[in-house]
């Protein structure tokens, strides 16, 4: 019988490297001839890059920028191909990078992903995949652009400089001297964030707060974001108004889109891509999927379910584990055919949460299930 494991990591415990391989160990266990096929997943988010090298040749590739508040940082993003880079914006512009007593989007920007983005561009790679989600900025990806060669004015004509948030002061922009490579390029968002670029759903009014921003500096943001996709419109004739999930990462979805000419596309989608997981649901006979906590979140855009549909999709037999479940499971059901807890006793979070435990009960927990299935 034919095993495959995708799974996304479990948060705090394992890697969803290291879930694949607890469940290699189980499954053999209970059927020593199986063959099995670890295929880590993500969703965009944090570990994405973990799991992508995991489950790849490929490796990761250091680049000088700079961090939400200018300071020089190294940020890491994954080469997967000769052709394809994997970034995740957080890296170089996500919320821990800066300390809690200094969150403030009126005064982070995007720039340092502009300089991840360069580098890999200079170094020859062409097909730009970037992740969103985490980030410290409400900058439209203003910043982002000004790295890569685009020049924003104020109203006066005046060159804004690339400190704090340049989006507060943009009247108007040139790309003519923009990265030539870029027209090369082909970039992926992976996101699954569906909010609009402005208004009391957009980037400022949803993310900003959290990001350290008043009610007074959430009004004066969206505000920005609405004369920026006007200017956008103007220059490229994109509606950034009218594009899902413009507003994700403080606009960063709707200045690549706009900007970079940039597809949106869910995570867990973007993911299954790259790693070919299509084609390895297709040749198993079992999937095993999984995260920490298996719930009503896991219908919006996560791992399980995402694998799920794909097995789904040719007919084949989809079990769910997790260190939580839900007891409300009708909805989950409806695409995984059955969902397991590894909890085998009552222990405190903090145990459960030890790798050597996690890995024991995804091990035992695994290999009961296939003791079913002989």
């Amino acid at each position: 019988m034919k095993f495959l494991v995708a799974a996304d990591s479990f948060k705090d415990s394992l890697s969803a490297f290291e879930v694949g391989e607890a469940a290699r160990e189980g499954i053999l266990a209970a059927m020593p001839d199986a063959q099995i096929e670890n295929s880590p997943m993500a969703d965009g988010g944090e570990g994405t890059i973990d799991a992508l090298l995991a489950g790849m040749d490929g490796e990761e590739r250091e680049a000088s920028v700079h961090d939400p508040l200018m300071n020089r940082i190294k940020a890491l993003y994954a080469v997967l191909d000769e052709d394809t880079v994997f970034i995740e914006s957080a890296r170089s512009s996500g919320l821990p990078l800066v300390p809690f007593k200094l969150r403030n989007p009126m005064k982070t920007n995007t720039y340092g992903l502009g300089e991840q983005i360069k580098d890999a561009v200079k170094n020859g790679y062409r097909n730009i995949v970037i992740s969103l989600g985490g980030s410290a900025t409400n900058d439209g990806g203003v910043g982002m652009l000004q790295a890569l060669g685009w020049k924003f004015y104020d109203g006066d004509g005046i060159l804004i400089g690339n400190e704090d948030n340049p989006l507060l002061k943009v009247a108007s922009f040139t790309d003519e001297e923009k990265i030539l490579e870029l027209e090369e390029c082909s970039f992926t968002i992976a996101s699954d964030v569906t909010n609009p670029f402005y208004g009391e759903n957009g980037a400022a009014h949803i993310f900003g707060r959290q990001k350290g921003a008043t009610d007074e500096d959430i009004v004066e943001l969206d505000a920005a974001f609405r004369n920026l996709a006007g200017i956008f419109n103007s220059k490229y004739g994109v509606d950034l108004q009218s594009v899902e999930g413009s507003g994700a990462a403080g606009g960063l979805g709707g200045a690549i889109v706009a900007g970079l000419k940039g597809r949106l596309q869910s995570g867990v989608e973007t993911i299954a891509g790259l790693t070919g997981l299509e084609e390895k649901v297709a040749a198993a006979d079992v999937i095993f999927t999984g995260e920490g906590s298996l719930d009503r979140q896991s219908l919006m855009g996560k791992v399980p379910v995402g694998v799920a549909k794909l097995a789904k999709k040719h007919g084949k037999k989809v079990i769910g584990i997790a260190g939580r479940v839900d007891t409300d499971l009708k909805e989950v059901n409806q695409y995984l055919d059955a969902v397991f807890s590894i909890q085998t006793e009552c222990r405190t979070l903090e145990k459960a949460l030890l790798k050597e435990v996690s890995r024991e009960q995804v091990r035992t927990t695994v290999e009961q299930i296939v003791r079913l299935l002989k």
